[in-house]
């Protein structure tokens, strides 16, 4: 079965005696009641189908952790309230005070916050380089270091990692390869195919694609999930029912928009790095990005998420934003609606000017996460908001 049969067929396992609904229902309940203490003793074990607490675990929830373990081709899954809590329980759970971690330079920005602010508060050391050389990744390694935790896609400069070379390293040295698949989603690649050892997602983003709710991932081996388990449940990053409930309903979509994201995302690339005043445009998909022939060989498309420069820095970009009319500013991404945002504004906002620099995010650069629309409205919404006049 393929992956887009499965995101479309996904939450068909529930048993029904007799009959099924054709929609999973929301089990929307705080707690759950019994008849017995042999059935209070079934739950607290860990009996599939019995459930104590909607901390510990609810009907839907479960639904959707097998769903997105069957998807991203995993054991086991477990889903939390967003994406941050996905990755702290994940990372919390497999280092502990005196480990290291090696991340990219290129992250995520509330990721970058959590690992440089808060993991010393753990006694966790986090050091940062560019993973897409794998001779640095080897230079940082240490006795200590536990988990090499990268992204498929980077935010914002859409670099592309060499997941059988990161593998072949976190092999070789015993680490945890912890990979950040949001960008792509497990449409356009599934990292665990290539032996990493835990995939993350952002719920909130493409999976769910409705912009109507915030949830996080982590799939991988169901030893390494029920060793996460714990310390997540007991730190409460857990989705509420309905939460739980509208991820299943985005995620039977997910291959028609994936399909339609990255055709437009393509067609939005070529037609920007035409455009006077465009100074750099950064997508897997052009020939000129420098991981071009990896994203041909990793990935079956080239993603729904660009960025692009503008010459003049924050106030050129700010005129552009301005200009803009159907493409609105929008401090998240991979929505149906075509939105942009800028990094040095809100992802990344959290460094310094000179630290921004130093990784090559510009301030005149304007990340664009690509809808679903007409691609010649977006471009021609593009083309009028760059016009020098």
């Amino acid at each position: 079965m393929t992956k887009w049969t499965q995101a479309v067929h996904a939450g068909k396992g529930t048993p029904w005696p007799k009959s099924r609904p054709t929609v999973q229902p929301i089990y929307q309940t705080s707690v759950f009641s019994f008849n017995s203490l042999e059935a209070v003793d079934e739950a607290f074990s860990g009996d599939e189908g019995a459930f104590v607490y909607s901390r510990y675990g609810n009907p839907g929830l479960q639904v959707l952790e097998q769903a997105l373990a069957q998807l991203e081709g995993g054991e086991a899954a477990l889903v939390a309230s967003s994406g941050m809590a996905s990755i702290t329980s994940a990372v919390l759970s497999l280092c502990g005070a005196g480990d290291h971690i090696i991340t990219t330079q290129d992250l995520y920005g509330g990721t970058q916050v959590l690992f440089s602010r808060e993991m010393s508060r753990f006694g966790i050391e986090v050091s940062f380089l560019d993973v897409t050389q794998a001779y640095r990744i080897e230079e940082a390694i240490k006795p200590n270091t536990k988990v090499l935790f990268v992204e498929t896609i980077s935010n914002p400069l859409m670099k592309v990692v060499d997941l059988a070379a990161l593998v072949a390293i976190k092999r070789g040295y015993g680490l945890y390869l912890l990979v950040d698949n949001t960008f792509a989603s497990p449409l356009v690649c599934r990292p665990l195919e290539y032996g990493v050892d835990l995939v993350l997602e952002s719920l909130t983003k493409y999976i769910n694609g409705h912009s109507d709710v915030t949830g996080g991932a982590v799939v991988g081996s169901k030893e390494i999930i029920d060793r996460i388990r714990p310390l997540h449940i007991n730190m409460g990053g857990v989705p509420s029912p309905f939460d739980c409930w509208l991820v299943m309903r985005g995620l039977k979509t997910l291959p028609l928009r994936m399909k339609q994201h990255c055709s437009n995302a393509l067609l939005v690339a070529e037609f920007l790095a035409t455009q006077p005043g465009v100074t750099h445009v950064h997508y897997p998909g052009l020939p000129g990005h420098p991981h071009y022939k990896l994203a041909q060989r990793q990935m079956s498309a080239y993603g729904g998420m660009l960025s692009f420069v503008v010459a003049g820095g924050c106030y050129a970009a700010d005129k552009v934003i301005r200009r803009l009319k159907l493409v609105e500013f929008v401090p998240s991404l991979a929505g149906v609606a075509t939105t942009i945002s800028h990094p040095a504004k809100t992802s990344h906002r959290g460094m310094t000017s000179f630290d921004r620099a130093k990784l090559g995010i510009d301030d005149g650069m304007i990340r664009v996460s690509v809808g679903i629309e007409d691609p010649e409205d977006i471009c021609a919404d593009f083309e009028q908001a760059l016009r020098n006049d």
